[in-house]
């Protein structure tokens, strides 16, 4: 039978869930269209491939353009990403659980995405954050379980969405399996198996896609070369990847082929890093301190209102986050070390490529997540003192 206790805490989880909706929903009824490039660009792709079966762009990965086409743009698009970014909600209250069996924590990990404004700006501009998020988590609760197909399934459809963890899900997959659960070895080999035949059903449709659209074989998409080329370029002054500021591409106007383009970008960066190795890690520097930034780069959105909402959220987050890692963390590394992977492979990342706050909140969860663990424990701390204190006198 459900104790009064839990039954409380699903009451409260889901009015957070539900405050969390009415946000959004506020949001997309107060905040104007942005008309980022990228949204506009996914609505496009996603017209596209309904109806020609070609994505019409070798820069993006095909699942969150394939979701907007099928719900179209405006209120179909926004009631998905509504919905994605609702779920991570609960999602970081389930894994807070899986992670540290901390209910009270659980629930204020959860509020704190509901009220987030990162996440609800992200949440109704038109952009793969909310997908991409919820996929993730998703991925890292079913790891934590010991779900790992389900956990394959979810993985892969991110790296359909953004393909930025591609590279370390092997290492995540063995870690959970070897140390986490302690998985006898053919268990872990039998997991392994698992991921690649789940990826490469998943992706054979993409690989074929890409194969008629481009002649050749593509594993993933044909943004690295821009992406690398964008970050590490004689123009490039910032870290960022802002056309026209940080990069040009007259060097490959007469280069028609996408897939002779990306390498062509690739080796012209890479050209760059090798006579310019002292600039290169200046670049990684920028990069580092735009990934880390407090407030967003770019004019438009750092203006008072933002700035100020950036500070009041972002900065009590970081300060608890780091908290958590020096009292706790080091006792705890076992449990927390692939979150930690996770956050420093995507750091490297763009500090090799380009830095930007917007590529960071796919961390921001999990560091709301540490957090609400330090919050809880030094309010503990601190009412036990108290406690112990009104005894003594």
């Amino acid at each position: 039978m459900t104790s009064p206790a839990a039954r409380f805490d699903r009451t409260l989880l889901a009015a957070i869930l539900v405050l969390a909706i009415i946000l959004r929903l506020t949001a997309a009824y107060l905040l104007p269209d942005q008309n980022f490039p990228d949204a506009v660009g996914y609505r496009q792709a996603g017209r596209d491939l309904w109806s020609s079966g070609m994505l019409g762009t070798p820069y993006w990965m095909p699942l969150y353009p394939a979701l907007v086409g099928l719900t179209g743009a405006g209120w179909g698009q926004l009631a998905l990403d509504i919905a994605l970014s609702t779920s991570a909600v609960w999602l970081i209250h389930r894994i807070v659980l899986a992670v540290f069996a901390d209910e009270a924590a659980a629930l204020l990990a959860a509020f704190m995405i509901a009220i987030y404004p990162y996440f609800i700006f992200y949440a109704v501009v038109g952009l793969s954050e909310s997908l991409f998020i919820a996929l993730l988590l998703g991925a890292f609760l079913c790891w934590y379980r010991g779900s790992f197909g389900i956990a394959a399934v979810l993985i892969v459809l991110s790296i359909l969405t953004r393909p930025s963890i591609e590279l370390l899900v092997p290492f995540l997959i063995l870690y959970f399996a070897v140390v986490i659960h302690r998985l006898p070895t053919m268990s872990v080999v039998r997991n392994l198996f698992v991921y690649s035949i789940v990826y490469i059903a998943l992706m054979s449709p993409w690989w074929m896609h890409n194969y008629r659209a481009y002649g050749s074989f593509v594993r993933l998409d044909l943004a690295s070369g821009f992406v690398f080329y964008s970050g590490n370029n004689p123009l490039n002054r910032t870290g960022g990847g802002i056309a026209g500021q940080d990069f040009d591409e007259k060097f490959l106007d007469g280069v028609a082929d996408p897939v002779a383009r990306d390498r062509a970008m690739w080796n012209a960066g890479m050209s760059y890093v090798a006579e310019n190795p002292q600039r290169f890690l200046e670049l990684a520097r920028l990069k580092f301190l735009r990934f880390w930034r407090l407030w967003p780069y770019v004019q438009d959105y750092a203006t008072h209102l933002y700035v100020v909402a950036s500070l009041i959220s972002f900065v009590p987050v970081l300060i608890l986050s780091a908290i958590y890692l020096i009292v706790w963390g080091w006792r705890e590394h076992t449990r927390i070390a692939p979150i930690l992977a996770w956050g420093a492979y995507l750091t490297l990342i763009h500090m090799i490529f380009i830095g930007s706050l917007r590529y960071r909140l796919p961390l921001e969860p999990f560091m709301i997540m540490f957090a609400a663990v330090a919050t809880m424990r030094l309010g503990r701390l601190a009412l036990s003192r108290y406690e112990s204190g009104s005894k003594n006198y």
